[in-house]
């Protein structure tokens, strides 16, 4: 076998180690992406839920009738006030207020004016000129919390500690 032939048969060290550190930057970039912490979690669920209550409040004051912001078991459901009849509440038409499923491990609690709400019963009405009655949202983790408030007269706004 000649010198050339035996030189040409595999990976030096130097190119198998730039592969190693090529695979090592990538995993330290997609790691925290697909397993992200309860602070990133709860960060990025309340910032979302924040962008939607602030279209629903828009969206009914803009378009002049109520819309019902309903918290059902792991999810935000949007509903619009019957013009025709006030106590039936349909599904909003809206494309930018569509259902919205939380994170499996955030967990939601609404108080409204101050007194805990059942999951049931959890909603938030926004009228024309303001909301109902001011609200608190709790999200939560396993470690992490954060709380969206909303005042009469519709500002919401990420409570900060």
């Amino acid at each position: 076998m000649s010198p050339r032939a035996k030189a040409d048969r595999g990976f030096t060290l130097i190119e198998l180690m730039v592969v190693v550190v090529i695979i090592g930057v990538a995993l330290s970039v997609a790691v925290p992406k697909l397993f992200p912490s309860d602070q990133e979690r709860t960060q990025r669920e309340s910032e979302a839920v924040l962008a939607f209550l602030q279209v629903a409040r828009d969206e009914a004051a803009f378009g002049g009738h109520a819309i019902a912001v309903r918290f059902a078991t792991g999810k935000l459901e949007f509903f619009e006030q019957d013009a025709g009849n006030p106590d039936l509440w349909n599904p909003s038409n809206s494309p930018e207020l569509k259902s919205h499923v939380f994170d499996s491990a955030v967990a939601a609690q609404l108080k409204i004016a101050g007194s805990p709400v059942a999951t049931r019963d959890a909603q938030i009405i926004f009228l024309p000129v303001g909301v109902s009655l001011p609200f608190e949202l709790s999200l939560t983790t396993a470690s992490t919390a954060a709380t969206i408030v909303g005042d009469a007269i519709g500002n919401v706004r990420m409570k900060t500690p």
